[in-house]
């Protein structure tokens, strides 16, 4: 898992050194947002799951400069701490839908905050799905190297309310404004 991330850190690296122009960063009203990615989980130890690298797709849409809704969904497969487990996989998606508040932008650089609800579903076993709402918040930046790409980095805390569970998400990607 942790080799995917690479692989997708050392792409988009490799995508953004290969442009080279002076950008004008910033979202638009109105522009939509097609971002793809990958993180890491640093899943609650009360959880009894392995860490795992989590690649995402995430949809948005500008209201305003400011101002923009997306909703995220990421897959991933661990392995169970659990005794009763024997090691066995679990299989998961990560949903998210943010309001995000951009500040204004430093140049190439546009900081950012976002909060929303979500979901985290979960199938220990194949066949007993269990699915628990969260509220997550979080801060990014977007470094924009060229006029409708940008790179992103974020940090996310996922709070499941049933067992108090707090997820750490760190992620990175490539987004596409159009």
């Amino acid at each position: 898992m942790k080799k995917g991330f690479r692989l997708t850190t050392a792409s988009v690296l490799f995508a953004a050194l290969s442009f080279s122009s002076a950008v004008s960063a910033g979202n638009a009203a109105h522009d939509a947002t097609f971002t793809l990615g990958s993180g890491y989980e640093r899943f609650a130890a009360k959880r009894h799951i392995d860490n795992t690298s989590v690649p995402f797709v995430a949809l948005g849409y500008n209201f305003t400069d400011q101002l923009a809704l997306e909703a995220l969904v990421g897959g991933f497969t661990t392995t169970s701490n659990r005794p009763e487990d024997n090691g066995g996989q679990v299989r998961g998606t990560l949903f998210a839908l943010d309001g995000i508040y951009r500040f204004a932008a430093m140049r190439d650089f546009q900081p950012y905050v976002m909060a929303g609800p979500g979901a985290t579903a979960m199938d220990p076993n194949g066949y007993d799905a269990n699915v628990q709402g969260n509220v997550n918040g979080g801060v990014g930046v977007q470094y924009f190297f060229y006029k409708s790409i940008a790179l992103r980095v974020e940090a996310r805390d996922f709070y499941t309310f049933v067992g108090g569970k707090n997820d750490i998400y760190i992620d990175g990607g490539v987004s596409f404004l159009f």
